[in-house]
């Protein structure tokens, strides 16, 4: 495993053992503080990502991508292990199935030595799993359970059954929801080394960005499509990253695609005079970037796309000059949707004999952002934490419920700031029949922009202790930026 203190092979070599010990050690550090009486001799059971095929077919649907938890304490690649991990040491034992004589021949397989020393652990076949965990004689076997609140859905939880003689193991098992809400928590504040890797995954992606910007002003003429200028992203940072899978589908849509919020279709010709918005990121040491560009496909603003973008970045760099310790990202989510309206008011598309807190209250920035401001970032592109039952937040507010987290900032932690301004006819109509807030359009002139599309602005941000930094620093954001960096290869 790499040691190095730079990432450009991460993807080939991996990171260090020392990195995942040091995620073990924070997660028994939390857990202790949030379970006064952890009993001596606990540990935590853990399942990881199973292997997964194409319907009836034996060929694999994708790249395998190993379960964020089980990952984040263990560091393994592979399919199908199980782990236990002393709470007392944060050592970890691996319970590795052995592969068949067909698996022997066609694939590449590593002894149980050679793991071992890959991840620095003690590692035993699978079958002796049940004698090698009664031989520790543990008080308690914790599992992880729950439900991961920004997506919805529950947590991958180990599901092994001890088998007698050794079944007497069962009733210690402990699925305290507690456990993994902890996890998730200590996952929300990142190591020094987690930080570094994600400063150089954002460093590539702005280069990718970058890359993309170039291509399409040097080549929309030729009648290249949005899945052109995805593969001018992926292309670069797959090259640089060694990297052979997404971190999401990208979205590329220009024109009033760009207004579909999770555009994935990227089929269509770009045309002079659209704007195309990108939100491509990338995936390295399986950590993530989430990253969004929006420019014009002739690498020249007009005066009505200038108009919107820069209340966009307008409220993009309030947050950034806003957010720090202490702040609720409730507030931050506000403060941008305040900035909108305001753009929005002054630019005539809403009435001016309304004040903008008027609206606020109202929700009329839905019907432009209908997303939150952002998420937490990490392993996953919406990293787990977003709302614990343990942790203080701001109460979520009715129509606030777009929101994937409303809890404190605190150091070390990052998050994606994406305000945005989309122009989605079937929205903005339901607003218009609304009583409550359709007093507050100007409906001919909000109809001027239903081909527009739409704009968004994303940077992942990390919190510091007296503010944030920005780790897409570097990308072109003003508009002059922009033109600047698509006429330069052109």
């Amino acid at each position: 495993m790499s040691t190095s203190n730079t990432y450009e092979r991460v993807e080939l070599e991996g990171l260090s053992t020392s990195f995942f010990l040091n995620n073990r050690q924070r997660f028994i550090k939390n857990l202790k503080e949030h379970i006064v009486s952890l009993p001596e001799n606990s540990y935590l059971f853990l399942m990881g990502g199973k292997d997964l095929y194409r319907y009836d077919n034996d060929d694999e649907l994708f790249y395998f991508i190993q379960e964020s938890n089980f990952y984040y304490l263990t560091g393994v690649l592979e399919a199908n292990y199980y782990a236990s991990i002393n709470l007392t040491d944060a050592s970890v034992s691996l319970y590795i199935p052995q592969p068949t004589e067909r698996e022997k021949i066609f694939l590449h397989w590593e002894t149980l030595e050679q793991i071992a020393e890959k991840y620095k652990c003690q590692t035993f076949d699978l079958v002796k799993l049940p004698q090698e965990i009664n031989r520790l004689n543990p008080k308690k076997l914790y599992v992880l359970n729950g439900t991961n609140s920004d997506s919805g859905s529950k947590v991958l939880t180990c599901d092994y059954v001890f088998p007698a003689p050794y079944d007497k193991l069962n009733e210690i098992v402990d699925h305290d929801e507690l456990i993994y809400e902890i996890l998730a928590d200590t996952r929300t504040r990142k190591s020094q080394e987690e930080i570094d890797l994600l400063k150089y995954i954002n460093q590539v992606t702005v280069e990718g960005h970058v890359e993309a910007m170039k291509k399409i002003a040097k080549n929309y003429k030729n009648k290249i499509i949005e899945r052109d200028v995805e593969n001018y992203f992926f292309s670069y940072t797959r090259k640089k990253l060694y990297s052979r899978n997404h971190p999401y589908e990208h979205i590329c849509g220009c024109g009033v695609d760009g207004a579909t919020l999770h555009y994935i279709n990227n089929d269509k010709e770009l045309k002079d005079g659209q704007l195309i918005l990108m939100d491509m990121g990338a995936l390295a040491g399986g950590y993530v970037s989430d990253v969004t560009s929006t420019v014009p496909v002739n690498g020249k603003f007009t005066e009505k796309q200038k108009q919107i973008y820069d209340i966009v970045l307008d409220a993009n760099k309030q947050v950034q000059n806003n957010a720090k310790p202490g702040v609720s990202w409730t507030d931050m989510h506000l403060l941008a949707e305040k900035v909108i309206l305001t753009g929005l008011q002054d630019l005539g598309l809403l009435k001016k004999d309304y004040a903008v807190d008027d609206m606020l209250k109202d929700r009329v920035a839905y019907y432009f952002m209908p997303h939150g401001l952002g998420h937490l970032m990490g392993l996953d592109v919406h990293d787990a934490g977003g709302y614990l039952s343990f942790t203080p937040e701001r109460s979520k507010e009715k129509g606030l419920d777009c929101l994937r987290t409303a809890r404190y900032l605190e150091p070390n932690m990052v998050l994606s700031d994406e305000p945005g301004i989309y122009f989605i006819p079937y929205l903005l109509e339901k607003g218009f029949n609304d009583e409550k807030v359709s007093k507050y359009f100007v409906q001919d002139k909000i109809k001027e922009y239903y081909d527009f599309g739409g704009v968004r602005i994303e940077d992942d941000i990390l919190i510091t202790d007296d503010g944030c930094v920005n780790l897409t620093e570097g990308l072109p954001r003003t508009t002059d930026e922009i033109e600047e960096a698509m006429s330069s290869n052109k």
